[in-house]
């Protein structure tokens, strides 16, 4: 599968705070195209350290987590509904999380190595 990024391995990169994502995409003339996509996590793995080895998430889990220091606020966390599925959207300002102080990862990211677990929702068109 081609992959982007490379700390946690060849899988299919996703962040909670637009500005991790925002670093990747390519820029012309001051406009940029984001997805916001629904991704199924499942069981987690979390880490707090690169492990650019993994080509799937470790036996028993469905994805990893790179748990960053900050995070957006859970408090401000919005669920919806789409097509009869409960999904969590983060809306919060990012907030430092005290418990990953030591973490490798200034900013959370998620890891799938299926794509099936990735569905694009929308096609997001942002002036940088």
């Amino acid at each position: 599968m081609p992959h982007s990024g490379g700390r946690v391995g060849q899988g299919i990169y996703f962040a909670s705070e637009n500005s991790k994502s925002i670093g990747y995409i390519g820029v012309a003339r001051n406009i940029g195209i984001m997805f916001l996509a629904e991704v199924a996590l499942g069981k987690e793995h979390s880490i707090t350290r690169d492990n650019s080895s993994l080509i799937a998430a470790p036996k028993g889990h469905d994805s990893v987590v790179a748990r960053g220091k900050t995070e957006p606020d859970p408090k401000k966390d919005v669920t919806i509904t789409i097509d009869g599925k409960t999904v969590t959207v983060p809306q919060g300002k990012p907030i430092t999380r005290s418990q990953y102080n030591n973490s490798y990862f200034s900013q959370s990211e998620y890891l799938v190595y299926k794509e099936s677990q990735v569905r694009l929702r929308y096609l997001i068109k942002i002036k940088v």
